[in-house]
This record gives C-alpha cells, sequence and structure tokens, in this order.
C-alpha cells in the first residue's frame, strides 16, 4: 500500500516538475518579447527626436532667407543633406506675408521617413512611418524690455544706412523741440534715468500695431540734458564692457551682402551669452519729438553699438550718444511683431 502511494506522489511531482517547466518557457517568451519591443520602441522614440531636432533646424536656417522663397527652399535642402534626409522624405511649404492673417513669411518643413524594427519584425512589423514637422517665421521685433532711455526718430532712422552713427541723445547745443532724446522707461528723474541706462529697462515697450501684447507702444519724454547721470551711466557701461567686445570692429561682423552679425564670444542675448558685452543696446524708434514731457509713440526697435560721446565729450552743455546701427537677424529675446523689410533688426523664431 505504502509502495503504491509513493509511486502516485513520485508521477504528480513529476507532473509538477513539467507544468513548472513549460510555465517558466513561457514567461521567458513574454520577457523577451516584452525587451523586443521595448528596444524597438526606444530606437523609433530616439529616430523621432533627432529628426525632429533636424526639422527644427532646417526650417530656422531657412527662415533666416525669407521672404525669397527661392531662396529659402534652397537652403532648405542643403540642412536636409547636412541632416541626411532625403529629398522624398521632405516637403516644404512657403506662406508669404498676408496682413492681417499672416503677419510674419513662415516656412513649413514636414519630414516623413520610414524607420526600421528589428524584433517587431516576427509580428510582422517591419517598420514603422515617423512624421515630424517644424515652421519657422522671420518677423521684427514687436516688443521688448532691456531698452535704453533714449531714442531715434523713425525720419533719421529710414535715412541712415547699416553701420552709419547716428545721435541717440541730443545736447543743449542740438536740442530738439525741448527734449534731447530721453525717455521716461522706467519712471521720473535723473537717478532712474541712470540706472534704465546702466541695466536696461525693467518695463516692456511695444511697437505699435503688434497683436497680442500687453505692454504700451506710447512712452513719456525725458526733457532735460542730464549731463551728470548720462556720463556716469554711459561711462559704466564703456568701463565694464569686455576688452574682447569693447570696438566695433571686434563685436559686429560685416558681411557681404551688407548685414551684420554678432560676434558669438560678444553676443549677449544668447543664453550662456556674455553679460560683459554692454555696448550692444536696444533704442526705441519714435514717430517724432515734442515739446517739454509729453507722449510718443514707439513705431519699432533698433539695434546699436555705443559708440559714446559726441566731439564734445559730456559736461557742461556738451552731451551728445552716438551709436551704430547694427542690421541683423539676431534674436534679443523680443516679442514677434509684425515683418517689415525696412527695420534693420530682424529675427527667426519657430512657432506652432
Amino acid at each position: 500500500m505504502f509502495a503504491t502511494l509513493a509511486r502516485l506522489l513520485k508521477r504528480l511531482h513529476a507532473g509538477q516538475r513539467g507544468q513548472t517547466l513549460i510555465a517558466g518557457m513561457m514567461f521567458m517568451v513574454v520577457i523577451a518579447g516584452g525587451a523586443a519591443i521595448a528596444v524597438d520602441t526606444g530606437s523609433y522614440i530616439s529616430h523621432r527626436r533627432s529628426l525632429q531636432n533636424a526639422a527644427d533646424a532646417i526650417a530656422l536656417a531657412a527662415s533666416q532667407n525669407l521672404p525669397a522663397s527661392g531662396d529659402a527652399l534652397g537652403v532648405a535642402e542643403q540642412w536636409a543633406e547636412m541632416n541626411g534626409v532625403e529629398p522624398g522624405e521632405m516637403s516644404v511649404t512657403i506662406t508669404q506675408q498676408s496682413l492681417p492673417s499672416e503677419p510674419n513669411p513662415k516656412i513649413t518643413v514636414e519630414l516623413t521617413v520610414d524607420h526600421g524594427l528589428t524584433f517587431m519584425s516576427v509580428l510582422g512589423m517591419n517598420s514603422a512611418e515617423i512624421e515630424v514637422s517644424a515652421a519657422a517665421i522671420i518677423t521684427s521685433p514687436g516688443g521688448s524690455d532691456g531698452l535704453m532711455p533714449w531714442s531715434v526718430l523713425e525720419e533719421v532712422k529710414t535715412l541712415a544706412d547699416p553701420g552709419d552713427p547716428v545721435v541717440l541723445k541730443y545736447d543743449s547745443n542740438d536740442v530738439q523741440t525741448g527734449n534731447f532724446g530721453a525717455l521716461r522707461l522706467d519712471g521720473n528723474g535723473a537717478n532712474i534715468y541712470r540706472d534704465t541706462i546702466k541695466f536696461g529697462s525693467e518695463s516692456g515697450l511695444c511697437a505699435s500695431g503688434v497683436p497680442d501684447c500687453d505692454d504700451p507702444s506710447t512712452v513719456q519724454t525725458q526733457p532735460g540734458n542730464m549731463t551728470g547721470p548720462t556720463r556716469q551711466a554711459t561711462d559704466y557701461r564703456i568701463d565694464n564692457t569686455a576688452l574682447a567686445c569693447d570696438t566695433w570692429e571686434e563685436t559686429v561682423i560685416e558681411n557681404g551682402d551688407g548685414s551684420h552679425s554678432i560676434r558669438p564670444e560678444c553676443n549677449p542675448f544668447t543664453a550662456g551669452g556674455n553679460e560683459d558685452s554692454l555696448r550692444l543696446i536696444i533704442v526705441p524708434v519714435i514717430d517724432s519729438l515734442c515739446n517739454g514731457a509729453c507722449y510718443v509713440t514707439v513705431v519699432e526697435f533698433a539695434l546699436f553699438f555705443l559708440e559714446g560721446y559726441g566731439e564734445g565729450g559730456c559736461t557742461g552743455n556738451d552731451c551728445e550718444i552716438e551709436g551704430r546701427f547694427i542690421q541683423s537677424n539676431t534674436n534679443y529675446g523680443a516679442l514677434m511683431g509684425v515683418y517689415d523689410a525696412g527695420t534693420f533688426a530682424h529675427f527667426v523664431r519657430l512657432v506652432n
């Protein structure tokens, strides 16, 4: 009797071991399948991320040539080749400015690429399609803070060429209807005016006609020569500028087409840029000057290299400030506005 029971238990134990082996093998198959899916999924996500980066780079590079469609398309094709994108994998759409619905020229890049699957092919899936897109515009600065409390008349800017020196603040020997070109960006008073020159405005302004801007497009003038505060603040900017960025030639690259680029080592507007490049400044362009403290309209913004004082220096009645126009595609963190071919400053930006 005991022998019969022992044989029965032995057979039962052997059956359990067989079932355990089968279950273990099935579990290993599931784990292996899950790992295979994870590997292919990770590869797909990585490929998609690199393609999105490529689309962004192509759109940004091409948008710098807008609104010239042919030039923009040519640059897009060059950058696609640089990023390993085949011609048949990319489509490009250029949308020209059409006010008010399209305030800025725009280029849209769409990439469609087949991604090969390694492990999931056993399930009949050999590839998966990746679709990414990117759009970029070229625009004129629509608004900004960090401004100088000086100004340039629109008519003066219109007559000037890129690189020309212009007066940013007049003195008592060349006064304009009771004003000297100074603005009350952060408030009234000589001390506020001085600090705004040294550090840039805390308040923002918008160019007139820019949609969806919460900052004003009008600003009050600051009458008075204010020789002392002007000299103290301007000396601060000049004296604290990095030695490698304290001349026009060191800071600005003059391109063959007449435009300018800022040398990367002197660009204070990029992430991680040179914060000691204090002679690159942003100045409002206004429609007119007036008599006494009154409101003027900001029509655009201009990028300048701060040259310094006029011939008389900054003492007594003499305190003229001069700067040189920069024509570039530099994005200095400005709010995008409405593209105007007549503005010296443009920048490109990715949009939805």
